[in-house]
């Protein structure tokens, strides 16, 4: 599979889980980025999600993802779900805030690690996403609040 292929298989596995752990309804919104759009069974909760697929190594994004958290939400409706591909696939279901500080903080401290800059290519703007930063969000699809 291509990455696209990759993220649109991955995209259909969050949505057949959502459904199947009780979601009224599951969309995919195409207003820029590929994003789920999940509803509670009595319509009183939505949230949106991006999908992110992997087969093997890390996830990958940009360190324009990165923030940091000025506020934690009292009511998070954004998320970020991490999916490793397999025979058994695994989910790991992150509030949108806390990826993004993780982000903004790793990207920091590979800075400060390599003297300020990026070893290879200054203007590169990768990011890893590692499963030791997500790790304790595998399988939290309470966390999204719409079961």
């Amino acid at each position: 599979m291509n990455a696209h292929q990759t993220n649109r298989f991955a995209r259909e596995l969050v949505e057949n889980a959502l459904l199947e752990r009780g979601a009224g309804s599951v969309h995919t919104s195409e207003n820029g980025k590929k994003l789920l759009v999940a509803m509670s069974m009595d319509n009183k909760r939505t949230v949106t999600i991006q999908v992110k697929a992997k087969n093997k190594g890390n996830w990958h994004t940009s360190t324009n993802e990165g923030r940091p958290a000025q506020t934690i939400p009292t009511a998070e409706d954004k998320f970020w779900i991490f999916v490793q591909l397999g025979t058994q696939p695994r989910y790991w279901i992150v509030p949108d805030w806390w990826i993004r500080e993780i982000l903004y903080r790793e990207h920091l401290r590979y800075l400060v690690e390599n003297g300020g800059h990026r070893p290879v290519n200054d203007s590169s703007d990768h990011q890893s996403v590692h499963v030791a930063y997500i790790s304790e969000w595998e399988n939290r699809w309470d966390a999204l609040g719409i079961f």
